[in-house]
């Protein structure tokens, strides 16, 4: 026996094959199938983790955009509890450093609500590439189903008439079929980390809007000062 043995990015093939003899073309062409099979299944496996770093590269940015509106909100509440926000005053009567301050406070409000609207291009975008690879791996027949792996049966039902050991290539496709499963597992990681960021955009939109229609009893100073 020889052994055959292809180092894959995805994984080493190993099986073997007898020394003598000329494998047919049935036999090769499921072997090259095999091959391609881990030829697609590392392309999977490179996407899938590469869309879910992107997707979790856009979650810490949306998680600084976050921290930032929970902190205009808390400067918000601040200057309310201080009592110079009381919309009967004259506003003459405001000091106009608190005025200028005031101003500030309504400016950078205005500024994280252009920027909570911006980032929704941002989505957009993880939201094209969520529904492709829906489209490609879930929503209808995988294009590899390790439940449902074909590209071997022929060689096994006639296994008398082929130069290639199934027994090895039986152990061999066992740990492919794995393999794969493992790559759908990092599919559903994907997944789970693509509805975490739309969420928690959904959350961040609220907040905003919040912080919005709070804001608006600074716009007197804010028109004061412009």
């Amino acid at each position: 026996m020889r052994n055959i043995t292809i180092n894959h990015p995805l994984r080493t093939i190993n099986y073997l094959t007898e020394d003598i003899g000329s494998p047919s073309q049935l036999e090769e062409g499921a072997l090259l199938a095999y091959r391609k099979s881990h030829d697609q299944a590392w392309f999977m496996k490179t996407r899938f983790v590469e869309e879910r770093g992107n997707t979790l590269l856009e979650s810490i940015a949306l998680a600084d955009l976050d921290a930032e509106i929970a902190d205009l909100t808390d400067m918000l509440e601040w200057y309310k509890e201080t009592g110079e926000l009381n919309q009967e005053q004259p506003l003459a009567d405001v000091d106009i450093k608190l005025q200028i301050e005031l101003r500030d406070c309504y400016l950078k409000i205005e500024e994280a609500h252009r920027r909570t609207v911006r980032f929704y291009d941002r989505i957009a975008l993880r939201e094209q590439v969520y529904n492709d690879i829906v489209d490609k791996y879930y929503r209808y027949e995988k294009p590899l189903d390790p439940l449902k792996f074909k590209v071997l049966d022929e060689v096994f039902e006639f296994a008398s008439d082929m130069n290639v050991d199934v027994e090895s290539l039986s152990t061999d496709l066992e740990d492919f079929l794995s393999v794969l499963l493992q790559v759908y597992d990092l599919l559903e990681d994907y997944f789970v980390a693509y509805h975490d960021l739309y969420k928690g955009y959904g959350d961040t939109v609220h907040k905003m809007a919040s912080l919005t229609k709070s804001a608006q009893i600074l716009r007197p100073f804010w028109q004061a000062q412009s």
